[in-house]
């Protein structure tokens, strides 16, 4: 195995383990903002339809309070580990030529 090898699994292995972590934190969060503002219905749903409640609430909170909010912040974070796990997968994928 080459160098870029290495350092692109360790890359992806890390990205994934952090957006993980990260997506139980921002699931939970956004079951608590749905909760606090909705209620119950609210909550239940956002439980039941995680990636679907995430964006609405991404876009309701960024309208209202700005995208520059800790959530939305969170969000796109979350999705910028996805696009490094990709990038060290591309590296791997890239050294087997």
């Amino acid at each position: 195995m080459s160098v870029k090898e290495y350092l692109g699994g360790g890359i992806m292995g890390l990205a994934w383990i952090a957006a993980s972590i990260l997506g139980l934190v921002i699931h939970v969060w956004t079951i608590v903002i749905a909760f606090l503002v909705s209620g119950l219905f609210a909550a239940v749903l956002t439980l039941i339809f995680p990636f679907l409640s995430e964006i609405y609430w991404f876009f309701k909170i960024g309208n209202n309070v700005g995208f520059g909010a800790t959530y939305c912040v969170s969000i796109m974070a979350y999705v910028g580990l996805f696009a490094i796990g990709f990038l060290g997968g591309a590296m791997i994928a890239s050294s087997a030529d």
